[in-house]
Order: C-alpha cells, then sequence, then structure tokens
C-alpha cells in the first residue's frame, strides 16, 4: 500500500471513529437498537511470519519473531446498524528473536489497532463481519545481540479482518476473529543508527472471547 493511500485511510478512520457518536446517537434512539457501544474480551494467538530483507550478512527470511499468546480488549463503536469502528488495545506483547534458529535476544511492542467494520444481516443469532483499517507497532526494551542491534521505534501498517459474533441473548455474546496485518520494522545498528535491513513479522492474530453490548 502507498504511503499516500495509507494517509487517506488512517484520515478517513479516525473521521469516521470520532464523528460516529454525532452521527449515529439518534438513530440508535430511533430504531430500538441497543446501545451501540460493545466491548470484547479475546485470548489471542498472535503468529508472526519468517520474513526479512538480506542485509549485514543476514540472509533473507532468516529472522523469526517468535509467535505469543495472551489476553486483548477491544472497543466497538457502532456509527449504524451494520458499521462499527474498533479499537483493539493490549499491554506490551514480549518476543524472542532467531536468526538461522539461534536466539539472539529479545524486545517487547505494543501494537493497537483500528478497524472500520461492515456485520450482515439475515442469519439470526450469527452476525459474520469483515474489516480493515491500521496498526501502529510501538517497540521497546529491546535487546538484541548484546545492545549491538536496535529495532525501529514507530511503525505503521495495514490489517483486513474477518470475524463472527454469536449473540447469546441482548447483551452477551461469543466471538472468533482473524487479521491478517502487514508491517514493516527497521532493524537497526545501535553504534550508528544506520537501519541494517527490513523485518516483516506480517502476522496473523487468531482470537476467540466473549463480549457485552451494552
Amino acid at each position: 500500500m502507498k504511503f499516500s493511500t495509507k494517509k487517506t485511510l488512517v484520515a478517513a478512520i479516525a473521521l469516521t471513529a470520532v464523528a460516529g457518536p454525532f452521527a449515529a446517537s439518534s438513530a440508535f434512539a430511533d430504531d430500538g437498537e441497543p446501545s451501540p457501544w460493545l466491548v470484547r474480551v479475546r485470548m489471542l494467538q498472535v503468529m508472526t511470519q519468517q520474513g526479512n530483507d538480506a542485509g549485514g550478512g543476514v540472509p533473507a527470511d532468516s529472522v523469526k519473531v517468535a509467535n505469543r499468546t495472551q489476553p486483548e480488549i477491544d472497543v466497538s463503536y457502532f456509527i449504524t446498524h451494520n458499521i462499527s469502528a474498533e479499537l483493539v488495545a493490549s499491554y506490551p506483547l514480549s518476543h524472542q528473536v532467531q536468526v538461522n534458529g539461534n536466539y539472539i535476544g529479545g524486545f517487547q511492542e505494543l501494537p493497537p489497532i483500528l478497524n472500520l467494520q461492515y456485520h450482515f444481516d439475515g442469519m439470526g443469532n450469527f452476525v459474520p463481519y469483515v474489516g480493515a483499517g491500521v496498526m501502529y507497532m510501538r517497540t521497546m526494551n529491546v535487546s538484541l545481540a548484546g545492545g549491538a542491534l536496535g529495532l525501529q521505534q514507530n511503525n505503521w501498517g495495514e490489517d483486513v479482518q474477518l470475524g463472527a459474533d454469536y449473540k447469546l441473548d441482548n447483551h452477551w455474546l461469543l466471538n472468533a476473529d482473524i487479521k491478517k496485518t502487514w508491517v514493516n520494522v527497521g532493524l537497526d545498528n545501535s553504534a550508528t543508527g544506520a537501519t541494517i535491513l527490513q523485518l516483516h513479522p506480517d502476522p496473523y492474530i487468531l482470537g476467540v472471547g466473549v463480549g457485552y453490548r451494552f
């Protein structure tokens, strides 16, 4: 995705999320919909891909960022009956890093995701949805190769999403969700700050959990 397209997408989703509460409040009051707020708690499996450019004597696709399992919470606001904005939050994820199977250290990252979603009708309590949006990955507490290597701190990417809710009643629901993300992270020389190569972890994020519609 080109940078200009990414900026347009970020702006559109941000404006939608900000304007949603004002645009939708009367609609929900008039048509008998439940509250537009939905909170989910999920257990996630973050499945990273083994991908990197060649550089600094490191072969292509030889760097592996380890997978991670941990809980997360997300909040959705229904702008209309079918359209919502979802913000996925999490505490920092810790990852180990290997090069050609050899452990070289680890780091933490904080990966909030903001998506615009469309929820489908006509399947009873089963409500599938699709989404797309942007992710921000902030790296921290980097300890690679004894401090000789660092990671670019602020990284932006895109994602697409497929999921489904199953309504248990007017408030509670079960959820399953999968996201595919694309993000590049620079691997730097700590002494000079020069970028050695680009990592492409591009994780799949699988989640299952429960939700509550207020």
